[in-house]
């Protein structure tokens, strides 16, 4: 018996950034990094902004596709901190962006975000990178 998969949405995050550090030509593709210097995040259990500091590393493939590691700390309004990690394809000739965010928190409220696997699709926009993150049930 197949269960169907099912998700509610969880956040919508957007990034700002600062000029990209082009690393150059590696073994596994062209890296560039992103330096996330704010944003926010909104959902209905719990919202805030994106701390600076945090960075996406990004990595172009020769087929056209692009590996997505990124690491950010988001501050709740209430003031607790969330660590979020994700990983991700986009490849932009197929209008694909897909990730798998996680997240890791010692605050009682948020705790349930370190149970919940979540998946992402995004969108680079001209204010800024902007992911929709939804619980999988």
């Amino acid at each position: 018996m197949t269960m169907p998969i099912t998700a509610r949405p969880l956040i919508v995050l957007r990034l700002t950034t600062s000029p990209i550090q082009e690393i150059g030509s590696t073994p596994e593709g062209t890296l560039t990094i992103f330096p996330v210097t704010g944003g926010s995040f909104e959902g209905e259990r719990l919202r805030g902004k994106v701390l600076a500091g945090g960075g996406d590393w990004v990595t172009a493939r020769s087929n056209g596709m692009m590996t997505l590691d990124l690491r950010i700390a988001l501050e709740a309004d209430d003031g607790s901190l969330i660590d979020m990690t994700f990983t991700g394809i986009r490849d932009d000739a197929n209008r694909y962006f897909r990730t798998v965010p996680r997240f890791e928190t010692a605050a009682p409220r948020y705790a349930f975000l370190n149970r919940l696997l979540a998946v992402g699709t995004a969108e680079i926009r001209a204010e800024g990178p902007v992911h929709l993150i939804e619980e999988i049930l």
